[in-house]
């Protein structure tokens, strides 16, 4: 018995190395196998997350789901259904070069600003609420009229 309890040991010690050596070899997972074609929303998000920033898209630009995701076959019940991973609408590929211009304007610009990113900008900022941001034509400063005069240059 002395001499088979240390071989039951040593075989479950190198059946768990193995099993441990194996785990690590396989790729990770992602936090939710449902997502595909992320490519500039982190591709571990989970459902809420994603669901919650794809509506606030949807509501900077007044839109639905069907504005960037193409079709897919319909559903069993008739229902339409979105092929979320299709790259086909270009809409959607103008949406990602936004994202990162975005992304790019609150860290290497508005973080330089104001370091505690109190003020961010969104898509909303400049969208709110259409597809294309309308221009943005300020009135006059009070006591200006309308005439197409300009306030006076400050001078140092």
């Amino acid at each position: 018995m002395r001499r088979i309890f240390p071989l039951v040991i040593a075989f479950v010690v190198i059946l768990g190395c193995t099993s441990i050596s194996q785990q690590k070899s396989q790729p990770a997972k992602t936090d939710n196998a449902e997502f595909h074609n992320l490519q500039v929303l982190p591709v571990n998000i989970s459902h809420d997350d994603l669901i919650a920033t794809m509506r606030g898209f949807a509501r900077a630009l007044g839109t639905r789901c069907d504005h960037c995701h193409a079709a897919g076959p319909p559903a069993a019940d008739g229902h339409e259904k979105l092929d979320f991973a299709s790259d086909a609408k270009p809409e959607k590929t103008t949406a990602r070069t936004m994202i990162r211009m975005v992304r790019t304007i609150n860290g290497d610009y508005i973080g330089k600003i104001d370091p505690t990113k109190q003020v961010q900008v969104t898509c909303g900022t400049c969208h709110r609420g259409h597809t294309v941001p309308e221009p943005y034509n300020p009135p006059p400063p009070p006591g200006q009229g309308g005439g197409g005069e300009h306030p006076p240059t400050p001078q140092p």
